[in-house]
């Protein structure tokens, strides 16, 4: 469970690393609710990837723990100002981890 915690946020960080170095002037920023939802989305996709029969309770366990990690890491803090609306529709409609992490790169 802890091994894959850390594969959870450390993927996100990674592709959140990669938006942030992908800057756009014209991107429309998201809210911080958004980013939220983004990142609730991105640990679904990778704990259902990892283990489909995955049970609610620890999909909320571990979308909890990535939020509160997120809170704590100075670049997600950005994530408003550097994911774009597209980007955001992009990835929510995204349905495995590449495929979103495809449309942060956007």
């Amino acid at each position: 469970m802890f091994r894959l915690s850390q594969r959870v946020s450390g993927r996100w960080f990674a592709a959140l690393v990669l938006v942030l170095g992908t800057q756009n002037a014209c991107k429309k920023p998201i809210s911080r609710g958004e980013c939220d939802q983004l990142l609730d989305h991105y640990v679904e996709l990778l704990l259902k990837a990892d283990r489909p029969e995955v049970r609610a309770e620890e999909l909320l366990r571990l979308q909890h723990e990535a939020r509160t990690k997120a809170a704590r890491d100075p670049a997600f803090s950005h994530c408003p100002e550097e994911v774009s609306r597209a980007q955001f529709h992009c990835a929510m409609q995204a349905k495995n981890p590449d495929l979103l992490e495809q449309c942060m790169l956007q």
